[in-house]
């Protein structure tokens, strides 16, 4: 497979700054003919959009600071104490929410009866057509990640408000609100049965069992070295070398190939895997590259140096909640340059669960593994999808 080149001035184009952010109440409050107190009721009183498709429609449909491939938004809430959005339901895609600082209740149901809480880096994925909301309960700002997943950008035009948030909205910013939330895909649902706005399946329930089996709780994982012996042959060391010391999968596709095949804690959509690296100071896995797709990294906590190039020549670093989206066919690896263990977020996305077999090493790289480890490991990862370059 042939990689390419990408200079410091395109990379630029592929990183979000979190402090540089503007929040999405203030578009709508200027551009959309939506009050700034009525979208920061729907939604949050701060969302950040981080990375979406140039072409997304629906309520996040504004400029993000990274232009993303369709299929994936990336946002983040910054809620002070007490801050949620009204109860609300996706019909067509998956929202999933990780805790970034403080603690997050979210709840579910039509009456929002159900919930479970979150602390720093748990993660649940909402199903389809459920009612949910979330809430800091902490007694300072906290931060929350929300990934909206799809197969297209049409299917991101799928919010839809239950009865009680309907006559909510309504009697506190009148029918006119409503109706400029029709226009961008936004339909409301009435205690008859009615549906203003756009035609949206009905909403479902899930119970506490079925929501627990979409959790990831990093404490209750195993990180993916601990059992890559046994699922493709490669020992431990061999694998924490070759990905990061700790690497948890938090949520992939059933049936996932390639050397992330195996169990995640949450079964989701087949275009996006999440995963957390838990890296000690210094660790970085070998430079390599994803040819079918995007590997989007978030900091946690710490610091992160993101290199690229044939050589990993160029480099970009990462604060807490900074992002950046690297292109496929582009060489690349991270390292954890801060003096203590440190976290970060990798989300891979595709078209389809079959893009995974797409990681290719470069020679240098190839010849690390052989000499530490011998052929027998170069085979076993051929085995899973991973090609070796020559030189």
């Amino acid at each position: 497979m042939d990689t390419i080149e990408i200079s410091p001035d395109e990379m630029a184009r592929q990183i979000a700054r979190f402090e540089e952010q503007e929040s999405q109440s203030a578009h709508y409050a200027e551009e959309m003919g939506i009050p700034r107190e009525a979208y920061e009721i729907m939604a949050a009183e701060t969302l950040y959009l981080m990375m979406a498709p140039e072409t997304q429609g629906g309520p996040m449909a504004q400029q993000p600071a990274v232009v993303g491939e369709p299929g994936t938004s990336i946002i983040i809430a910054r809620c002070p104490p007490g801050d949620k959005p009204l109860l609300h339901a996706h019909h067509f895609t998956v929202e999933t929410f990780m805790c970034l600082t403080g603690r997050f209740c979210i709840r579910w149901g039509s009456a929002g009866e159900q919930q479970i809480d979150l602390g720093p880096h748990d993660m649940i994925a909402v199903p389809p057509g459920v009612d949910r909301q979330f809430e800091n309960i902490t007694d300072g700002e906290a931060l929350l990640l929300v990934i909206i997943s799809g197969a297209n950008d049409e299917d991101f035009s799928d919010l839809s408000m239950p009865p009680g948030e309907t006559e909510f909205m309504r009697a506190r910013f009148g029918q006119s609100v409503l109706d400029a939330y029709k226009k961008i895909g936004t339909a409301w649902r009435h205690a008859d049965g009615r549906v203003e706005g756009p035609s949206v399946p009905d909403a479902i329930e899930v119970s506490d069992n079925e929501m627990a089996k979409r959790i990831a709780r990093l404490p209750d994982m195993q990180p993916l070295s601990a059992t890559s012996e046994d699922s493709i042959g490669v020992p431990r060391e061999a694998r924490e070398t070759v990905a990061a010391k700790n690497l948890y999968l938090l949520m992939a596709p059933k049936n996932q190939g390639g050397p992330m095949s195996h169990h995640a804690a949450i079964q989701g959509p087949d275009n996006i895997s999440v995963l957390v690296a838990e890296c000690p100071p210094g660790d970085s896995p070998l430079l390599h590259a994803h040819h079918y797709t995007v590997e989007t990294f978030m900091c946690l906590t710490g610091r992160f140096r993101i290199r690229w190039g044939e050589e990993g020549e160029d480099h970009i670093d990462l604060s807490p909640c900074d992002m950046v989206a690297v292109p496929p066919g582009v060489d690349r690896q991270f390292e954890n340059i801060s003096d203590a263990d440190a976290r970060l977020l990798v989300v891979i996305t595709g078209a389809s669960r079959d893009d995974y077999n797409d990681i290719s090493m470069p020679p240098k790289s190839a010849a690390v593994i052989r000499e530490r480890f011998g052929q027998e490991v170069i085979d076993a990862y051929e085995q899973r999808g991973v090609s070796f370059r020559k030189g």
